[in-house]
Order: C-alpha cells, then sequence, then structure tokens
C-alpha cells in the first residue's frame, strides 16, 4: 500500500512528523505533498530541517490569499499528483484549508481519506477552520479522534461507528520525542535573556484577533493589563500575518513586548516549557501547554480543544482584560500545578497507522468469493492481464490466454510479466487463490474477451490479431456464449466479427468495450473510470454490463456497437486534434517572436479556453493511431488528417531546431533527455523520441540519451543525468519525467515538451 501525507502549516508539519517516521520504520511506502500555506521559511521549511524529516516531494507553493482562491488553487494542483501517485489513503491533520482541499481532491478521486484530530468543533462558524473541520470530516473514511469528546460528536452527526477511532493526539507523539532533545540543543532562553518562569509567553494570530484594528488594540490593551499587574518580559514570537495587521493599521507596540521572528519547534518547546503563563489563541498550544504542565489563557471566547479547560489546564478568557488579570491570579496564586493528560501517550502515529495498514491488508488478503462463471481473455498484455486479474478478484474464473509460453509460465507462477502499480501484488493474490490460470491454448467459457493488439498498416487498422483470435474461440465457443472485444478497433469491426461467426454456423453475442486506461495507472482507471458497452441487443447489453459493474466504480453507459467503436477513437481524436493546434500555434508564436507558454497560460484564464500545451509530438499506441482508424473508411475528417499530419512532423520541427542551435554553437554531440512516449513510464511504442533520433543521425551528429525508466533503447545511453549534461553539446528534453524538473533553463537545453517552463 502507499500513503499520501498532505500538510500546509507549521502544525501540521509537526504534527504530521510522528507519522511520517513510523511510516520510515515499517518501510511502508509514502510521499508528502507541501502545500506551503505558510509561506516563510519560518513557518515552514525550518520544521522539515530541524526535525529531521524528508524534504516533501511536491511542494505546491500556493502562497496566501482569499480563502476560496487559496483553497481552489491546492484543489487545482493537488489532483494530477494523487492521479500520478495513486495512493490507497491520504492522510490530513487538523483544519486549515490545505487540509480541506487535500481531502476534497482524494475523495473525488475515489482515494480514501484519514483526518487525524477529526470531531474537534468550536462551534463558531466565523471561524473557517471550523468549516474546513466538518467538511473533512464527512468525507474522510477514517476519523481519528483525540478523545472521547469528538466521538460523541462525530456520532452525533451521523457519522457511521466503524469510521471513528479514538486514538489520542499526535501532537503528543512530537512532543514526547522531542522533549529531551529540545533541553539539551536549545540556546534560546539565553540567547533571549530570559530566565525560567519568569515571562509569560505569547501567540497571536486568529483573523478574528488580529485581522480588525479594533480587535487588535483590545488584544494589546489586554497585554497592558497584565503586565501592570505582573511586571515582567512578555515574549511574543509574532506570526508574519500578525505582523503585516501591525503594519497595515499603524500601531506601535510597547517595548515590555519582546518580539521576535518565529522561532523553530526544538525552541518553542523551550519558550513553553519554561513560561511562566501561556497567552494563545492556538488550539496546538493549548494542547503542547496542557502536555507541558504550564497553565495556558485561550485568547478566544470558545474552543475546539475543551479537554485542556475540563481538566484544569486552561481557562478561556477572549480579548477580555479583567478576565485575563483575574484568571492569571488564580494560576500565580499556586506554586504547582497538576492535571491529567487527555491528547495521548506518545503512540498515537502507532496506533493511526496500526488501523490503516489492518484495513487495507485485510482487503489485500481476505478470499475472493466465486461467482461460479468461467471466462477467458485472450491476450496477456498491458490491458489483458489486468482486467483478468481484476476479473479474477471480483470471483470470476478465468483463463489468461497468450502465445508467449514465458508469459503464460510466468503468470502461472503468481508474477506480472510487466511493470505495472498494483499489478505484483494483484496476481499474485488471484493465482494464489486459484482465480487465475494462463494458458496457450482457448478453453470452452461463457464468455470470451478478446484484448489483442491492434497495429496500424498503411493508417489503417490491422484487425488480423482480433480476428485470429475470433477464429480460435468460434473453435471451442457454443451457441448463446458471448465474446467481447477490447480492443481498439475500426468502426464496424464488431459487425464483422459477427459476421465471421456466423459464417461458421454460431450465433454467439458480439459485445465491444472500448479500454480505458494507460500504462501507469492502468489499475486505477480501470476500477474508476466510466465504460462504454455496445452489443446488438439488451439481454447481451445487461449481461456484460454485469461483469463489468463486479469491479468497475465509474458508470456503465450502454449503446450499440458501432457508436461503441467510435467512443474510444473520438476520445483519442479529439486530444490529438487540440495538441496539434497547440503545436501548430507554437510555430506560429515563434514566427511572431512571443512566448507561446505565455500566450496559452494567458488565453487559458478565460473560463470557456483550455488550449494544451505543446510538445515535441505525439506517442504512445492511441493518440497516434486511433485517428486513422475513426476515418479510414470515411470521405470526411479532412481536419482530422490534418491533425495528424501537424503532430507527425512535429519531431522533425524540434530536431531541426535543436541541429540549428548546434550548428550556432559549434557543437557535434546531442544528447537527448526521455525517450519513452510519457512523463514516469518505460513505454517507447510511438515515441516522438525515434523520428526526432533519426533526424540527427542523418544529419551526422552524435547521439546519446538518458531515461531512468528505459534501460535499452536506439541509441547509446548515458546513466545519470550530470553525465549527460556534461557530454552533450546540446541537450533536448523530451519526455517530462519528475527528475527532470529540477534542471534549470539554459541556452543549451530545447525544452520541447515545455517542463521547465511550466515548473517556472
Amino acid at each position: 500500500m502507499k500513503i499520501g501525507i498532505i500538510v500546509g502549516t507549521r502544525p501540521e508539519i509537526i504534527k504530521m512528523a510522528p507519522v511520517i517516521r513510523e511510516c520510515q520504520k515499517r518501510k511502508i511506502p509514502f510521499f508528502i505533498i507541501h502545500s506551503n500555506q505558510h509561506y516563510s521559511k519560518e513557518m515552514d521549511s525550518i520544521f522539515f530541517d530541524e526535525l529531521h524529516l524528508p524534504a516533501p516531494d511536491y511542494n505546491l507553493g500556493v502562497g496566501s490569499g482569499l480563502h476560496s482562491n487559496q483553497t481552489g488553487n491546492i484543489l487545482i494542483k493537488m489532483e494530477p499528483i494523487l492521479l500520478e501517485e495513486k495512493p490507497d489513503v491520504v492522510l490530513v491533520q487538523g483544519d486549515t484549508n490545505t487540509v480541506l482541499a487535500g481531502a476534497l481532491t482524494a475523495s473525488k478521486l475515489n482515494i480514501k481519506v484519514g483526518h487525524i484530530e477529526a470531531g474537534l468543533r468550536s462551534y463558531d462558524r466565523t471561524m473557517p477552520e471550523e468549516t474546513n473541520r466538518i467538511m473533512t470530516d464527512h468525507i474522510s473514511e477514517y476519523l481519528f479522534a483525540v478523545g472521547p469528546n469528538q466521538e460523541k460528536i462525530l456520532k452525533s452527526e451521523g457519522i457511521a461507528s466503524d469510521k471513528i477511532y479514538t486514538v489520542g493526539n499526535t501532537v503528543s507523539d512530537s512532543l514526547f520525542q522531542h522533549l529531551d532533545i529540545s533541553a539539551k540543543t536549545s540556546n534560546i532562553l539565553s540567547e533571549l535573556d530570559l530566565h525560567a518562569g519568569e515571562y509569560f509567553l505569547v501567540t497571536a494570530h486568529r483573523a478574528s484577533n488580529v485581522d480588525i484594528a479594533s480587535n487588535l488594540l483590545e488584544l494589546l490593551h489586554l497585554f497592558d493589563e497584565m503586565h501592570k499587574h505582573y511586571t515582567g518580559t512578555i515574549v511574543w514570537p509574532i506570526h508574519p500575518r500578525t505582523q503585516s495587521k501591525l503594519k497595515e493599521f499603524n500601531i506601535e507596540v510597547p517595548s515590555y513586548l519582546q518580539l521576535i521572528a518565529p522561532v523553530g519547534y526544538l525552541d518553542f518547546i523551550q519558550l513553553q516549557k519554561h513560561a511562566k503563563l501561556i497567552l494563545t489563541d492556538s488550539g496546538g498550544i493549548q494542547e503542547e501547554a496542557c502536555l507541558l504542565g504550564v497553565p495556558s489563557l485561550t485568547l478566544r471566547e470558545n474552543t475546539e480543544r475543551p479537554e485542556a479547560v475540563e481538566v484544569g489546564a486552561s481557562e478561556l478568557v477572549g480579548r477580555d482584560a479583567v478576565k485575563a488579570v483575574k484568571a492569571a491570579a488564580k494560576w500565580l496564586s499556586r506554586d504547582s500545578y497538576s492535571w491529567d493528560n487527555p491528547f495521548g501517550d506518545g503512540h498515537v502515529a502507532e496506533a493511526i497507522l496500526d488501523i490503516v495498514i489492518a484495513d487495507n491488508t485485510e482487503f489485500i488478503e481476505q478470499p475472493i468469493v466465486a461467482k461460479n462463471e468461467t471466462l477467458a481473455v485472450i491476450g496477456m498484455g498491458y490491458m489483458g492481464l489486468p482486467i483478468s486479474s481484476l476479473l479474477a478478484q471480483a470471483g470470476y474464473s478465468v483463463t489468461g490466454v497468450d502465445l508467449s509460453k514465458d508469459k503464460v509460465d510466468s503468470i502461472n507462477r503468481g508474477e506480472c510479466p510487466f511493470d505495472e502499480d498494483g499489478m505484483p501484488e494483484l496476481v499474485k493474490k488471484v493465482v494464489e487463490q486459484g482465480f487465475l490460470v494462463a494458458s496457450m491454448t482457448i478453453p470452452s467459457c461463457e464468455t470470451y474477451l478478446v484484448a489483442v493488439p491492434t497495429p496500424h498498416k498503411n493508417k489503417q487498422c490491422d484487425r488480423s490479431y482480433v480476428f485470429a483470435a475470433v477464429d480460435a474461440i468460434a473453435k471451442v465457443a457454443k451457441n448463446g456464449q458471448t465474446v467481447i472485444v477490447e480492443s481498439t478497433i475500426s468502426p464496424q469491426t464488431s459487425i464483422e466479427v459477427e459476421k465471421r461467426l456466423a459464417a461458421k454456423g454460431l450465433q454467439l453475442d458480439v459485445v465491444h468495450c472500448p479500454e480505458r486506461a494507460i500504462p501507469g495507472q492502468t489499475l486505477y482507471e480501470l476500477v474508476h473510470n466510466d465504460r462504454i458497452i455496445g452489443a446488438s441487443n439488451p439481454n447481451a447489453q445487461q449481461k456484460v454490463k454485469a461483469i463489468y459493474q463486479s469491479f468497475v466504480d465509474g458508470q456503465v453507459f450502454l449503446t450499440d456497437l458501432t457508436t461503441a467503436e467510435c467512443v474510444k477513437l473520438v476520445e483519442n481524436t479529439s486530444r490529438d486534434v487540440g495538441i496539434a493546434f497547440a503545436n501548430e500555434l507554437a510555430q506560429v508564436c515563434e514566427e511572431l517572436k512571443v512566448d507561446v507558454n505565455e500566450v496559452i497560460k494567458l488565453a487559458n484564464r478565460h473560463p470557456r479556453v483550455n488550449v494544451l500545451n505543446p510538445g515535441p509530438g505525439v506517442g504512445g499506441h492511441c493518440i497516434p493511431i486511433d485517428p486513422w482508424f475513426l476515418v479510414e473508411n470515411t470521405k470526411a475528417g479532412d481536419f482530422i488528417r490534418l491533425a495528424r499530419k501537424v503532430n507527425d512532423e512535429r519531431p522533425i520541427v524540434v530536431a531541426e531546431k535543436v541541429l540549428e542551435r548546434l550548428k550556432e554553437n559549434g557543437g557535434t554531440k546531442i544528447g537527448i533527455l526521455g525517450v519513452a512516449y510519457k512523463a514516469n513510464v518505460d513505454d517507447c511504442r510511438e515515441t516522438p523520441a525515434q523520428p526526432i533520433l533519426k533526424h540527427f543521425e542523418q544529419a551526422g551528429v552524435e547521439v546519446r540519451y538518458h531515461d531512468p525508466y528505459v534501460p535499452a533503447w536506439e541509441c547509446d545511453r548515458v546513466d545519470n543525468i550530470e553525465e549527460i549534461l556534461e557530454w552533450a553539446d546540446m541537450i533536448v528534453l523530451v519526455t517530462g519525467h519528475e527528475c527532470y524538473k529540477t534542471l534549470k533553463p539554459q541556452k543549451s537545453i530545447v525544452d520541447s515538451c515545455g517542463l521547465l517552463t511550466l515548473m517556472k
């Protein structure tokens, strides 16, 4: 399984740190997305360094902004990451816009959400955090409550009991893990000339306290009264938001307030631990003060952490100076304090991961329930084997048929013969439980599914593999059985299949269900994408619909055979035409001496415009092929054919641009970065890198390539990026692999896929 961890602010980083460490300890695959909602080093990135956490895998860089704008930007930037990573569970913590956006994105993609600190309620809907908490709780699959109060709240809101887990708060883990370390390493007290037990500590950043001038002045008056009654230093690590408001409102801060920049976590632990009293509007600091045994005054009228008040560790005073002075008098009249710890035993992250792992492991290992129906899948390639495995997991007795003995033997050993996320575990499971068997011959079954290749020859669909599979099925089939064609085919091929079977005296239902998935995301898309089923009669439609609904979470739509054939072709033709426009636009903009990426970015600000980005051409086994299948037997379609011509010629345009730069530099060596047809896969079918290479070779230049996913290709390979950058006189970036995002744009690099431009 894989876990996505989403953070955006200082408290989230601190409270997720124990979860990250526990993932590392258990060797659970995980990745970190950081929204950068807190956009200063002092407020977030310093904590990754200080807590020795791995750097985030993704930094969204959203910064500040209006709540709706910030939330929307996170949604937009996070969706492609989750689509690419395909985590089993996404974990969020708290109540920020990052938490809500992360949970919403995952929920829309049918990814389970785990909410740490679920069930917190202030019942103050003027606080945006309250909306974030409520919405996140109600779209989460795992609700990790701090204590009985939160559990009761969640149940009262109608959330199912089996989703709620009372575990405590990871703030206890983080604090206990770092308390001794901070005592040994922090010099913050001596640096600020502070003495333990002789200063007050203040934090204030809530919008209700600092965004309105009168409220901020009221808060400062409270501090005046505290200082008047209890002379001494008041230390205030000031939040950037509060600092900007003081400046905006032209408010001078009295000298007794010792304003300091935000400090690191280890220093802040020591500032809290040795304070005489803490005044805060932060929920997290209420918890930390309680755990450290330091009394606190909460500068709010309500709190989503009532436990600190209930055990006698904190008191609500709002901005009321009279209340604050009175509460402080009560605290300072005592020599010592003690209360129960309501926030956790320091092992909360362990409990959270125990729950998540047990739930997902149980799904993987649970026995398959047999449907007592047989099904043969012909073709064990990139689509055939995943479909076979999903059908087997759904309980069908599946025979996977392929002409390759090596592939058949590999599958029967429970091995996946190609690299695809999630497939090794799934193949092993269905083979071990006896629901998938591979064979070189087709057995007689209730249903046959054809998933063989359909190459193109002379801009037409080569249907020979499909017809060969159908002829082999005819030798064992019986009347009343069903043949499903998954292979991408030209329109009216299914009707030809019907005729072919009828000519052999067989009455079989022929159904077309075009595959809709791509390498790298095959299992996810096979399960979650909508499906189209075309058949000549309603009974066949309903039978095959039931088969697909055994593993498809998306909707299933019914239509006729030829319409179903056209759907897949139209989807990819539409994309091909869009790419052709972008590629043609790139050449237009080059002649006009303007930046095409800037033009597209600004044009796309229009709500009804969505121009794609230009690239080096079109690759893969679908987009360059399917448009030809669609129009191979039609007179109409000149526009589609023109788009194909533009995209076919694009690699040569790119290659000529690189050669022109090479000539200007007086060089002779070119390096190609990325030769797969798309980012982060090993598939080189129809890759635009191939015609680019051929054009270079015809020009007589020396060429080498680097691609971490492709170990061998049509020219010499260089093992690491630094080596090829040093070797080559010119570099062309063809495939936008993740590893190339750190490259800096420079004159010696032609970025044909726009990766470096888009990363700016």
